[in-house]
């Protein structure tokens, strides 16, 4: 019986996945190391100008922070965002006492990101597993050879 060549699937198992960890960790990094420092130390300022700045940048969910998942914490971030949204559009300055509606949208966007690189690292183990596989598959033909 012939064996059959699989080498060009595992190939494939590697290559794929690891173009999605990557993107997914860099999605993940940038939250992680630029926007939330930036917008917590807006929100630390309690000035009503860094605050609606924080809020600005906070407003669009991360990769896998996005705030229209039907969870109790989802549904706590919607209806902050519907609420600053109002103050925005409506000219009310965010003040101090709005700082524990933004701290809970950054603790999504953490969330979010922490499970953005989670999702990397377990793409990545699947990339590793496609080459551990891919090594036999050659060892396998060589042998069939």
């Amino acid at each position: 019986m012939t064996k059959i060549d699989d080498s060009k699937i595992y190939i494939k198992i590697i290559i794929i996945p690891l173009i999605i960890a990557f993107i997914i960790g860099a999605i993940s990094l940038y939250s992680i190391m630029v926007v939330e420092p930036k917008a917590k130390a807006l929100i630390d300022s309690l000035n009503p100008k860094s605050m609606k700045e924080a809020y600005i940048m906070l407003r669009k969910g991360e990769l896998f922070s996005g705030y229209t998942h039907w969870d109790l914490d989802g549904d706590i971030v919607r209806k902050s965002i519907k609420y600053f949204d109002n103050k925005i559009y409506n000219e009310v300055e965010i003040n101090k006492d709005d700082k524990r509606y933004l701290t809970e949208i950054l603790n999504r966007r953490e969330a979010g990101s922490k499970l953005g690189i989670e999702t990397s690292l377990f793409l990545l183990i699947v990339s590793f597993a496609g080459f551990i596989a891919y090594i036999f598959e050659k060892r396998s033909m060589q042998q069939a050879v």
